[in-house]
């Protein structure tokens, strides 16, 4: 995680909130990320309307889209086929927001020049202090 929420407004990413599994949950990217998490959103919830969301976050320096393919239930909620192509989708923005700039959209990459990775544009890189805070 970026050690720093930015909490994104609540129009911007909107339709996320009644995914989540704890409706108190918040969104842990930088504003750079946001219309990429929103698209995500919009892949797997074509295929999984119902979709539960455990986090939105960065980790290791690339975006983490948590979730299932439904809420859970006793005796199984979805089948290993469905989770994979969850995953699959989900996969497809982890591996773009790795050259995505959190901060900023701009093209980005993986920069270990503080105790939390993140992925910065060159300008974004200059300007976020040690502590990561974007």
């Amino acid at each position: 995680m970026s050690g720093h929420p930015v909490a994104a407004p609540p129009t911007e990413l909107s339709p996320l909130r009644c995914h989540f599994r704890d409706p108190s949950s918040n969104f842990d990217v930088g504003p750079g990320w946001r219309s990429l998490v929103l698209r995500c959103h919009e892949a797997v919830v074509a295929e999984f309307p119902e979709y539960e969301l455990v986090a939105v976050k960065q980790k290791w320096a690339a975006l983490a889209f948590q979730g299932f393919p439904r809420p859970w239930k006793r005796g199984g909620a979805w089948t290993s086929d469905e989770r994979d192509r969850f995953d699959t989708l989900v996969a497809e923005f982890t591996a773009a927001s790795e050259y995505v700039c959190e901060r900023c959209g701009n093209a980005g990459m993986l920069r270990e020049t503080r105790p939390i990775e993140l992925t910065l544009c060159d300008s974004c890189e200059s300007c976020v202090g040690p502590d990561g805070r974007l």
